[in-house]
């Protein structure tokens, strides 16, 4: 019991003090109150819904700009190359295609991103049973390309939706090529995969 009378006491004491002092400097309190206020404001304030204040919008202008820079990148190799199929599609929309791969000559996907909130997007390759995720970085000066050779059976290429409505703006823009065989560099097959440590 002793140490809850200690308490009680040292409260009422300090009661009476506080008491004092207000009705002695009440002009001074009152000017204490403002700052202590004020700072106590920054954390609800620091702390808004996520998203909000940092997200760049862009408009019509921006987007077709950037449009413009994804077209560069795709066009940044010069190697000789035969078009086979091309196409912008909306980031909120993903992709979600199939591609014959008919003939002798190798493929090569080309694709990039261009979105004012987003620095990569996933890129998910499939032919068969093989199965292999990349990572495409958007904004780039070169597009990300990937090799897939000719052969009987389609491959796949698919990109999740975004459905953010800051993205509502953002593409995905791709091309399909043909390239001759003594171009194709690295490994030759992005799907399969290659074994860099094989000899």
């Amino acid at each position: 019991m002793i140490p809850r009378i200690r308490t009680t006491a040292r409260v009422a004491a300090l009661g009476a003090v506080v008491v004092l002092l207000t009705a002695a400097c009440g002009g001074q309190a009152d000017r204490s109150e403002g700052p202590s206020e004020r700072s106590a404001e920054p954390p609800a304030s620091s702390s808004p819904p996520a998203d909000e204040g940092q997200l760049v919008e862009w408009g019509k202008g921006d987007a077709e700009d950037a449009l413009r820079r994804a077209d560069r990148a795709l066009d940044y190799d010069d190697t000789p190359a035969e078009l086979v199929d091309s196409d912008v599609t909306s980031l909120s929309d993903g992709l979600r295609k199939t591609f014959p791969t008919p003939g002798e000559r190798p493929y090569r996907l080309d694709i990039t991103c261009v979105a004012p909130n987003t620095d990569e997007i996933t890129l998910t390759l499939g032919r068969g049973d093989d199965e292999q995720e990349w990572v495409v970085a958007c904004g780039e000066r070169q597009a990300d390309q990937f090799n897939i050779p000719a052969g009987a059976a389609p491959f796949t290429a698919r990109v999740a939706p975004d459905k953010r409505r800051s993205e509502n703006l953002a593409e995905i823009v791709w091309r399909l090529n043909t390239i001759a065989t003594d171009e194709v560099f690295d490994c030759e097959d992005d799907i399969a995969g290659c074994d860099e440590d094989a000899s």
